[in-house]
């Protein structure tokens, strides 16, 4: 991933470390940010997951990112595959719909990475970590610049994604998974831990089912989540419920393929079929070479 230019990466020393941070029983001696360092200021919630997730899961993670955005919080995860990737992409579909509130009290996404700044992991998800940049999140990491990912430095970043949140949610852990690390950290951090059910045959419902047998507030929808938080939900119009809708979200301005929006959201393809042509009947989009566009006008306009 290529620096911005004219915007230089910080290093943050304990001290300018936000207040939350700062408190953990380990704060990190040094954090380098790339990005908006004031999006670490905003009240946040961590969502994080499997890797090997289901489709349910990561449209579960989405739904999350998309809709604690729409509320004013701010989403951190790990950027890796599955559900942090989810959750990402989730957060920076409420940027671009025009459901999150102007600054300053703009919410962002946030990604800890377990390597250096420069030397994004996964690669895959370079392009995934230049949107979060450009959307006014962050980039945060303790190790050096060049430094590539190594197995323990998972399990430490982990602190750093729960310390900066209000609480974390686990949408889909096996019983090993290392959001379970995430979880326990929470914990010790006096942070709230939730955890999304699934089906008792799924063996990546079963580390979800064990926080929720330990305590684990039970989250099904967004709601659930400010409510585990002491946290008022504020009621969207039908119209910005609509522009935060995920196949909505991944429908741009100019002309977007059906494969296109399938890989953003990771929804079938029949669900997909089936949602524009809904949002076609009600003017939010419109079929145009060979795709759809958002169409302008007051109706596709939450604002």
């Amino acid at each position: 991933m290529q620096r911005q230019q004219g915007k230089p990466d910080i290093s943050l020393s304990r001290g300018d470390l936000p207040l939350a941070l700062r408190s953990i029983p380990d704060p990190p001696l040094r954090l380098h940010c790339r990005g908006n360092p004031a999006a670490l200021e905003a009240p946040a919630v961590a969502i994080v997951g499997s890797r090997r997730c289901t489709r349910q899961g990561r449209e579960m993670a989405f739904a999350l990112g998309r809709d604690l955005m729409a509320q004013g919080l701010s989403v951190v995860s790990g950027l890796a595959y599955g559900i942090d990737a989810a959750a990402h992409r989730g957060a920076l579909a409420a940027c671009g719909d025009g459901s999150v509130p102007p600054a300053p009290n703009r919410p962002a996404t946030i990604a800890v990475l377990g390597s250096g700044l420069d030397n994004i992991y996964p690669r895959a998800h370079a392009g995934l970590a230049a949107e979060i940049v450009a959307a006014g999140g962050a980039l945060l990491s303790e190790h050096d610049h060049d430094e590539g990912p190594r197995k323990h430095h998972f399990p430490a970043r982990n602190r750093i994604v729960s310390g900066l949140c209000l609480g974390v949610v686990i949408v889909e852990a096996s019983d090993k998974s290392g959001s379970l690390i995430t979880a326990r950290l929470a914990l010790e951090q006096g942070r709230d831990v939730m955890a999304v059910p699934s089906l008792v045959s799924s063996p990546l419902s079963a580390g979800c089912h064990r926080l929720i047998r330990q305590g684990a507030a039970l989250v099904e929808r967004t709601e659930h989540v400010l409510e585990a938080l002491g946290l008022e939900w504020s009621e969207c119009d039908e119209r910005t419920a609509e522009s935060t809708d995920v196949v909505f979200g991944a429908v741009g301005a100019t002309v977007t393929s059906v494969d296109e929006i399938i890989a953003a959201t990771g929804v079938s393809v029949e669900a997909v079929l089936e949602r524009l042509m809904e949002l076609e009947i009600d003017g939010l989009v419109g079929a145009h070479g060979g795709g759809y566009v958002r169409l302008p006008g007051p109706a596709a306009d939450p604002r």
